[in-house]
């Protein structure tokens, strides 16, 4: 190779420099005249691509001064441009064999300069390279780095390589903590951060992740992934409002982006804000490529789209863009399930069965029998509900022999359900019969012996089981609860909470006993105490509110709760019925009307949310309508229906008022 007289120059004038840019200890006078020359030489001919020539100057160098600690700054160069030359050798054998040379001559560095720091650095990337011929350096790479974080509590890249080693040998907790030592010592590290966030979700710890991506929308409010990655933790954890407040704080550079905006319209409509999640849905392009590169989803705004009609009662509406879903992709379980319950709640029974039916099938045939099963066992529910009882039957036949005990005691409990509404108790006692003794097989065998008249031996095996273990009180407590003997569970349940008060479903049951039996108080501060150990229990939370909306006390604090109810679970007929009731005590028909009137599309068969349309719109002076909602409600059949009677009856035969 011919070297022009500036690069000698170069060379020449940097011997003095060299040393002491890469920390040396020694002065440049120290080292041999010719040892600095080769060392120069060989780091200006690596520059230039002369290879060979350039490993021939360090070996040159090396020879020149073969002991002083100077050469290990010598050493450490050449072991790095072996190592680069295994990046790019296309031969296995000639790659391996720079990797071990760079291995043998970073060990002969760090046995010269066994504290130098930089000597430690650079052994800890070759470790990592060496390890993909010899695993055991991972762990050499391992301990030099740990070495060089003690003494350097700044060096922010020896962090983020040893805390990737700990991802990558799948210790998430201690790359977490690796991380969070190097965010302690260099702030606002964006690199460090996202780590972190990645290294806790892998250690299942949500939380931990959601503060520090709180961290770094703080110092960096532009961080969109941050941002939509802390909303979607939110939503997992259950705080939808604090997903939506995440997403509506996106700077104002950001808001364009369809992400955002499909986020914005899942946070919206987990929020209970349906409107206002449609004018979001409304403002995104149609699908194509986003600024970063990724695909919007025209099936994801579209089924959210769904679900919104779903939850407003649009049930022709959802049912169309629905199946459009489900025609493009027959075998997602999700899109057939919500298309199918809309189906039934539209009386489209028949047909959402067929479709499950179908579904199954050609879930068995791809060998997912679990999942046929779960399927099949949706397909008998519609059955049970449009209580058709001999056609869930038949759905439930292939489930009731199913080796899974799990999916077997489902289909029982659905069948004895079945046998007992058409009653058919012999028939019902017989199935249970075949299952193995267990205190839910109980207490269901003591709900048929009760319904069939057979009180006495009903109460004595509920009696004998709130006698026994707790698994077997509870289940007494529940028996009870569906016979509507709600007086008999309350002792039981008490015991329950008093043991177990982190239990909300229990407090819950204790406080749904204690309002049916009359005891509101007992009932409101039961429910308080629920909604403090999961302040999220959307059902405590309906019933908290109805039944303070009921009594016309509180009324602002129902709403509330109510509110938060509907925000949860958005097509829930029976908290959307809450929400309208309480409009209406609080003497807002017109409001009442628009909720009452969702939530009867949403539960056409509940004669009770009937009664309370009725009542608003004698509220409203629309009398007409009044009767007809009455009526309705008679059609149906409840426990109000005398009650219906005695409104009907004083509306008179005044015509309607629109």
């Amino acid at each position: 190779m011919k070297l022009c007289v500036s690069a000698v120059c170069a060379a020449s004038l940097s011997l003095s420099l060299l040393p002491a840019a890469l920390g040396a200890s020694t002065s440049p006078e120290a080292k041999p005249p010719a040892a600095s020359y080769q060392f120069a030489l060989g780091k200006l001919l690596a520059v230039e691509g002369s290879v060979n020539d350039a490993l021939a100057a360090f070996e040159a160098a090396e020879k020149a001064a073969p002991q002083s600690p100077d050469t290990a700054y010598v050493l450490v160069e050449h072991a790095q441009l072996l190592d680069r030359m295994a990046q790019y050798q296309r031969s296995s054998p000639l790659r391996d064999d720079s990797l071990k040379k760079a291995g043998e001559k970073i060990a002969e560095a760090r046995r010269l300069a066994p504290d130098n720091l930089d000597v430690l650095r650079a052994a800890g990337e070759i470790y990592i390279d060496l390890a993909t011929v010899d695993p055991s350096k991972l762990a050499a790479a391992r301990e030099t780095l740990e070495e060089v974080t003690r003494r350097d509590p700044h060096d922010a890249q020896s962090y983020l390589t040893l805390g990737r080693i700990y991802l990558d040998q799948g210790q998430a907790e201690k790359a977490a903590g690796v991380f969070r030592e190097l965010i302690n010592n260099v702030p606002e590290q964006r690199m460090a951060y996202a780590l972190l966030v990645e290294s806790l979700l892998r250690a299942n710890k949500p939380e931990e992740a959601q503060k520090a991506l709180q961290d770094i929308v703080g110092f960096d409010p532009g961080s969109l992934e941050a941002r939509l990655t802390l909303a979607d933790l939110q939503t997992r954890a259950g705080q939808s409002a604090a997903a939506l407040q995440t997403l509506r704080g996106a700077p104002e550079e950001t808001r364009d982006d369809p992400r955002l905006k499909r986020q914005l319209a899942w946070a919206l409509y987990q929020n209970g804000d349906l409107d206002e999640a449609l004018k979001a849905l409304d403002a995104i392009p149609p699908a194509g490529k986003t600024k970063e590169g990724g695909e919007t989803s025209q099936q994801g705004i579209n089924l959210l789209r769904g679900l919104i009609y779903t939850a407003q009662g649009r049930n022709d509406e959802a049912i169309a863009l629905l199946s459009k879903l489900h025609d493009a992709d027959p075998k997602d379980t999700g899109i057939a399930l919500t298309l199918t319950r809309v189906m039934a709640r539209a009386g489209r029974r028949d047909d959402a069965a067929r479709l499950l039916s179908t579904l199954a099938a050609s879930l068995e045939k791809d060998g997912k029998a679990k999942e046929a099963q779960e399927v099949r066992l949706e397909a008998a529910q519609i059955y049970v509900d449009g209580k058709q009882w001999n056609r869930a039957g038949d759905a439930l036949k292939p489930l009731l022999a199913a080796p899974d005990d799990a999916i077997r005691l489902q289909a029982v409990a659905l069948e004895v359900d079945a046998l007992t509404r058409d009653k058919h108790y012999d028939e019902a006692l017989a199935l249970l019969a075949k299952e193995k003794e267990t205190p839910a097989i109980a207490a269901r065998r003591a709900e048929v012996l009760s319904k069939a008249g057979r009180s006495s031996e009903a109460e004595k095996i509920l009696s004998g089981l709130a006698a026994g273990d707790e698994s077997s009180q509870l289940a007494a407590a529940q028996a009870w609860q569906r016979l509507e003997k709600y007086q008999d569970s309350i002792p039981v349940l008490e015991k329950l909470a008093a043991a177990h008060p982190d239990q909300a479903p229990t407090g819950f049951l204790l406080g749904a006993a204690y309002e049916r039996s009359g005891q509101r108080d007992k009932a409101v501060a039961e429910f308080r105490r629920v909604l403090q150990v999961d302040p999220d229990f959307h059902a405590a939370l309906n019933y908290l509110g109805y039944t303070l909306a009921e009594a016309g006390v509180s009324l602002d604090e129902a709403l509330k709760l109510v509110t938060r109810a509907v925000a949860l679970d958005p097509d829930n007929g029976a908290y959307v019925d809450s929400l309208g009731w309480t409009y209406y005590r609080l003497g807002r028909p017109e409001q009442a009307r628009n909720y009452l009137e969702r939530a009867a599309r949403l539960e056409p068969e509940d004669a009770t949310l009937q009664e309370h349309l009725g009542d608003v719109y004698v509220a409203l002076g629309q009398k007409e309508r009044a009767r007809q909602a009455y009526q309705r409600a008679l059609e149906i059949g409840g426990d109000n229906s005398d009650q219906v009677r005695r409104k009907l009856g004083d509306l008179g035969k005044a015509g309607p008022h629109s």
